[in-house]
């Protein structure tokens, strides 16, 4: 049988200084799955509902700035910066 991959997250050297906890994104990712999983707003609302969809969008971008994303056990590499 085959290796599973490991994911580690490192912080890149010209990103955000700030450490973001790992249960804040889970939090906020979360809040976002739930918010694209209810259903259609009224007639009108639907505005409303793509702003707020798109500020969490926005937020968990942020946050993940200056972050690489390293697949172990592969030779992939994810480097967001």
């Amino acid at each position: 049988m085959g290796k599973k991959s490991r994911v580690k997250t490192q912080k890149s050297g010209t990103g955000a200084t700030a450490t973001v906890s790992p249960k804040e994104m889970l939090n906020l990712i979360s809040e976002l799955l739930q918010k694209c999983s209810s259903p259609t707003p009224g007639p009108g609302k639907e505005w409303e509902e793509y702003v707020q969809i798109r500020a969490l969008v926005e937020k968990i971008r942020k946050k993940q700035k200056g972050r690489r994303i390293i697949f172990m056990g592969s030779a992939k590499i994810v480097n967001d910066c």
